[in-house]
């Protein structure tokens, strides 16, 4: 693998997401994997549902590297800031599901092609950032409140497809195996469920509050 700059954060997992959304990493996919999103049910979304889909994988990749970054990093802050600049920058159209489209891999979830298309999508970002520690945050409180339940779901799928795949990436064998565990169990019903009873920090891009809700839902 080729890249395009040195990995530059310290936690393996930043390390994975840092190369496979600036350099173009592979994911290396087994079949224990929650696929919320299928091929079928994303060719019936509109194309506004579809952006709610990639603004949820955006914020929860911010929300990731935010998590696992030390702020007193310089060069973690530029990687950090690189990503911010592209989720913000690009068109949300700019994010396909290509490998569906193109090579039939039905069996592959969104978020990983995301993660698979980022070197392409955020070629022009690398090095671009203010190395300022702004969070991704596409979707405000007004539009959150507007969303039917339903396209809460979307986002909700996106953000635990993101969290599985950079589980993934980081070969956190445990974390996939009790989030795929969870999701079977309660489903995105019981996920809808715990947010709608959570109290969202507006303070914070919504994958903040999404967190706690998946964690209520899973020590049940």
């Amino acid at each position: 693998m080729t890249t395009r700059k040195p990995c530059i954060l310290i936690t393996v997992l930043c390390c994975l997401l840092a190369i496979a959304t600036l350099t173009g990493a592979q994911t290396t996919l087994d079949k224990r994997q929650p696929r919320l999103m299928t091929d079928y049910k994303w060719a019936s979304l509109t194309e506004r549902q579809r952006d709610i889909y990639v603004k949820g994988f955006l914020e929860t990749v911010s929300f990731i590297l935010y998590s696992h970054s030390q702020k007193d990093n310089p060069e973690q802050a530029q990687t950090y800031s690189d990503w911010t600049a592209c989720a913000e920058r690009r068109p949300l159209s700019s994010w396909q599901t290509l490998e569906w489209m193109i090579e039939g891999k039905t069996d592959r979830t969104v978020a990983v092609q995301f993660f698979d298309s980022g070197s392409i999508v955020c070629k022009d970002f690398v090095a671009k950032g203010d190395k300022k520690w702004r969070s991704v945050w596409l979707l405000k409180p007004a539009e959150w409140k507007s969303l039917s339940l339903h396209d809460r779901a979307v986002y909700l799928m996106a953000y635990v497809e993101t969290v599985f795949v950079a589980a993934q990436r980081a070969k956190d064998a445990a974390k996939e195996r009790n989030l795929d565990i969870c999701v079977a169990s309660a489903g995105i019903e019981g996920l809808i469920s715990s947010m709608e009873q959570t109290k969202i920090e507006w303070q914070f891009p919504l994958p903040w509050s999404v967190s706690r809700a998946l964690g209520a839902t899973c020590k049940r």
